[in-house]
């Protein structure tokens, strides 16, 4: 597989599961990636643990309309800097395992690696200097890799104060996901990205998603070692008022040095996989990300039969926000337990409030993805497939065949997978992908899928459920098994549904 012709369909197929042909892998725990970055000697600016969080209730964030139109709060500083932080990657829990300290946080993250990290651009902003920082998690603070005005990356017309920039750095997920943990890599940047998100919305901030930029500028301004770590989404936060823009001059885009480089190697033994460079690189520089007629994916070889409306009188219960992502786990101990139509139906609508036309996404990624699941014990609805048609506000029944505990199988024999109520399943057209957007379309579509993942994981937290991503799937047959199109494929499943509790 060269570079040149790499597409979205090479790499899934490429890095596929199949049953009885899995090679093995010892994990070389002597090299294992480190968690954070380090940046000796460069100077820390200290966050605020004790910034005041905004009290929100769940229910009504997701209700709340978010992203550039939404109604803007001047409050830009410091100390909401600190709450978006603290909202958006936080330390919820510690425990010991082996004698090594373990973290918990508040994003969802494939075999608990991690690996992503922030970074902020600081335009104009009250209390802090122009520049470019990296988050610290563990020390809840930032280092100023960069001095001075700099420019926007991308460029855009509105007045930008700060922006948040995600990252991906692909060993920390290879070592144990080898030449297949681009996938991972690109869920959990959206995983991220969707804490992120609802972040700025809780503190009525103006902002604006994009996935869309130049990499290699990107890179740059970073200061990232692009063979090791690379840039996946921007979140440009826009001032209150007027929007324009104001005067200044960025300085001149110069290399960091070769120290601050270096920071993007995470272990003294890495491995390099070429079909993760190859997929990536492929989609560099891609700039026309939707143009022409909505995309059609072709997911399913068989439409749904019947419609049922989506209808949600009120959502039972409520949860503060915080709340919600401190307790936020991966839990596996579903149980089957009997769940009100009024509880199923609330928690269908929390997944679909932001989807579709309602998405404060860009517009690829609203139409990269097909979400549908399946019903398992306990839930008010019949047993069987189901799609979501977001915008419509109604669930389309595929099939009345009881799926979910041959899913289970196809999910690398994961068997407690069998109990979840619900599979909830982010699939796409792969030749789809790849016709309208090119390489680049394969981010469009992972990084969706893990965005609704963690809005899943936080639905089922605040609805008193349990939820588990996975993305260890026999991949063809989990697409038989959904009689799925040719080029059709399941991206990404959680499960989600009672669990038992202490």
């Amino acid at each position: 597989m060269t570079e040149q012709k790499v597409t979205a369909r090479d790499y899934h197929r490429i890095t596929s599961y199949r049953r009885h042909q899995l090679t093995s892998h010892t994990l070389d725990w002597a090299h294992q990636p480190m968690p954070g970055k380090r940046y000796p000697g460069l100077t820390r600016v200290p966050l605020d643990r004790r910034a005041k969080l905004p009290a929100i209730d769940f229910i009504d964030l997701m209700n709340r309309r978010q992203g550039i139109d939404s109604s803007c709060s001047d409050a830009l500083d410091s100390q909401t800097l600190s709450a978006a932080f603290r909202l958006t990657h936080d330390v919820t829990a510690r425990a010991m395992h082996a004698g090594t300290p373990f973290y918990y946080r508040s994003v969802a993250s494939a075999g608990a690696l991690y690996p992503f990290e922030i970074y902020l651009a600081v335009h104009h902003l009250d209390g802090m200097d122009p520049g470019v920082y990296h988050f610290d998690l563990f020390d809840f603070c930032l280092t100023t890799l960069r001095h001075g005005p700099v420019p926007e990356i991308p460029p855009v017309d509105r007045a930008v104060s700060a922006t948040f920039y995600i990252t991906g750095i692909f060993f920390r997920s290879a070592w144990k996901y080898r030449n297949r943990a681009y996938r991972y890599v690109l869920l959990d940047a959206g995983h991220l990205l969707e804490n992120l998100r609802l972040a700025l919305g809780a503190l009525d901030l103006c902002f604006s998603v994009h996935l869309d930029f130049d990499d290699q500028r990107a890179a740059t301004l970073l200061g990232l070692d692009p063979q090791r770590e690379v840039c996946l989404a921007c979140v440009h936060l826009h001032d209150g008022g007027s929007g324009e823009k104001k005067p200044g001059e960025a300085n001149p885009l110069e290399s960091l040095s070769a120290d601050i480089l270096q920071a993007s190697t995470v272990s003294e033994q890495e491995v390099a996989y070429g079909e993760i460079l190859g997929i990536h690189r492929a989609g560099n520089g891609f700039s026309n990300p939707f143009a022409g007629a909505l995309p059609a994916l072709h997911v399913l070889e068989n439409q749904p039969s019947s419609w049922v409306e989506l209808n949600v009188s009120d959502h039972p219960g409520s949860m503060d926000y915080a709340r919600v992502l401190r307790q936020r786990r991966s839990r596996r101990n579903f149980i089957a337990a009997p769940e009100p139509m009024d509880g199923f139906m609330a928690f269908v609508d929390l997944m679909v409030r932001h989807m579709g036309t309602a998405s404060s996404m860009p517009t690829a990624c609203r139409f990269a993805i097909t979400l549908g699941f399946l019903v398992g014990e306990g839930m008010p609805m019949p047993p069987g497939f189901y799609l979501f048609d977001p915008d419509a506000k109604r669930l389309g029944r595929v099939s009345d065949v009881r799926l979910t505990e041959s899913m289970a199988a196809a999910c690398l024999d994961q068997m407690w997978l069998k109990h979840a109520a619900l599979h909830l399943l982010f699939m796409t057209d792969l030749a789809a992908l790849d016709r309208n957007w090119g390489p680049r379309g394969y981010r469009y579509a992972m990084i969706e899928a893990g965005r609704l993942g963690q809005q899943a994981y936080l639905a089922a937290t605040a609805s008193g459920w349990g939820a588990c991503g996975i993305g260890a799937i026999y991949d063809r047959e989990a697409a038989d098994l959904l009689a799925l199109a040719d080029d059709g494929v399941l991206l990404y499943l959680v499960g989600a549904g009672p669990v038992k509790t202490r």
